[in-house]
């Protein structure tokens, strides 16, 4: 397996994960918070997405995320430039309810455009570090490796953090009966 293989099976396994830990949960359960300062579920499930759509899209590629060129922000009637960097408790507790469904189809597009970036890197594109000539900010110094890297990582610490919300709010319902595991 090299490295891409590697990367895209992660992207997979997340996304089957995720699906599974989402599939059942009704809007009450996407946007409760268990305290004024804690993100809902719906709220880290589209900071993700639109994490995930930024780095690709912006960072990497220079070009316009999906969010605003393929008009997901207007279906979801949110701001063009937001992604949930430095929201307040505030801003977090009047994120508007969100359709999982119409999250998800948002999430697969971005799925989609991320694989096909992935796989048109060689090793030499994943040494490229497409922001170098912004020393004003803190990313300049990613390559496109460091970025798939953090985004992985970042993946499944949000998994992590959707599952302990799901069991905070439904208590132990685990997804299939059992803990997941790498080959359920």
């Amino acid at each position: 397996m090299n490295l891409n293989q590697f990367i895209e099976d992660s992207l997979n396994q997340e996304s089957r994960l995720l699906r599974e830990m989402v599939a059942d949960l009704t809007p009450e359960d996407l946007s409760w918070q268990p305290g004024p300062e804690s993100n809902p579920i719906g709220w880290t499930l589209w900071h993700m997405i639109r994490v995930e759509d930024m780095w690709v899209q912006f960072f990497a590629q220079r070009q316009a995320e999906l969010w605003e060129r393929d008009g997901w922000h207007e279906k979801f009637g949110l701001p063009t430039r937001d992604n949930g960097f430095n929201h307040t408790p505030q801003q977090v507790a009047d994120f508007p309810p969100v359709d999982l469904g119409l999250l998800l189809e948002y999430g697969d597009a971005v799925r989609s455009a991320t694989l096909e970036f992935l796989r048109s890197r060689d090793e030499a594109g994943m040494e490229e570090m497409p922001r170098a000539d912004r020393p004003d900010v803190w990313w300049h110094s990613f390559s496109v490796g460091a970025m798939f890297r953090q985004l992985v990582g970042e993946f499944y610490q949000h998994l992590g953090q959707i599952s302990y919300l799901r069991g905070l709010k439904r208590g132990f319902d685990a997804v299939s009966g059992e803990y997941a595991t790498p080959n359920s």
